[in-house]
């Protein structure tokens, strides 16, 4: 008999838990849906703050959900919208700590912090971390952005490695080609890679023939 009533008490917990969770859940999304659409309220999220207060309030008064990892990720994006790059760059690199930030959304993540860096005026820092995104995340479509990202950045140097801004450019222009990311990408590679390649013959015709 107490065997039963201990199974009984300890599966009574575990509904009580599940319950508990699927509640918090199903707030934290409530809270998430306000905090994103005008058109939908609640008590907890102030419409009358910035997009990236409410995200960030949602993200800190349900942590353990999946709705708080998601309002995270989008409290820096909003941040980054704000222009509030150097807070921006704060909020990717702390979110990079978390399991959240380790996951799925870990090419996302480190390529809102190399861009939150990159317009906040951080060039090397913005480069170490654009790079990080083609190392670690070559085959999606976070990386192709990155390697146009940091073509850019490579150009405006004062006298820029041209050899490896084409590289990324043409690695670039391979991947939108082959439909991986928005076109917007790719049409900036080319745009990138014209000059490159209308330089590239007339600089050959200079060098020395060894006569």
């Amino acid at each position: 008999v107490l065997i039963i009533i201990i199974s009984l008490g300890i599966g009574m917990i575990v509904y009580v838990k599940n319950v508990n969770a699927v509640m918090a859940e199903e707030t934290a999304a409530e809270d998430l849906l306000a905090a994103t659409s005008g058109d939908f309220q609640v008590a907890g999220v102030n419409p009358n703050q910035s997009p990236s207060w409410r995200l960030n309030s949602v993200a800190q008064n349900h942590k353990g959900t999946q709705a708080a990892d998601i309002a995270g990720f989008l409290a820096a994006s909003a941040l980054f919208d704000e222009r509030k790059y150097e807070e921006a760059a704060k909020a990717f690199e702390a979110f990079q700590g978390t399991e959240a930030g380790r996951g799925p959304l870990a090419a996302a993540v480190q390529f809102g912090l190399a861009a939150a860096l990159d317009a906040s005026g951080d060039a090397e820092g913005a480069k170490e971390h654009y790079q990080k995104v083609v190392n670690e995340h070559n085959k999606i479509a976070e990386a192709t952005q990155a390697r146009v990202a940091l073509a850019k950045l490579i150009l405006a140097q004062a006298e820029p490695d041209k050899a490896a801004a084409k590289k990324l450019l043409l690695a670039a222009s391979q991947e939108s080609q082959a439909s991986r990311i928005p076109n917007f990408w790719g049409r900036e590679a080319e745009r990138l890679l014209a000059p490159l390649n209308v330089a590239a013959p007339q600089e050959k015709e200079l060098e020395p023939n060894g006569e």
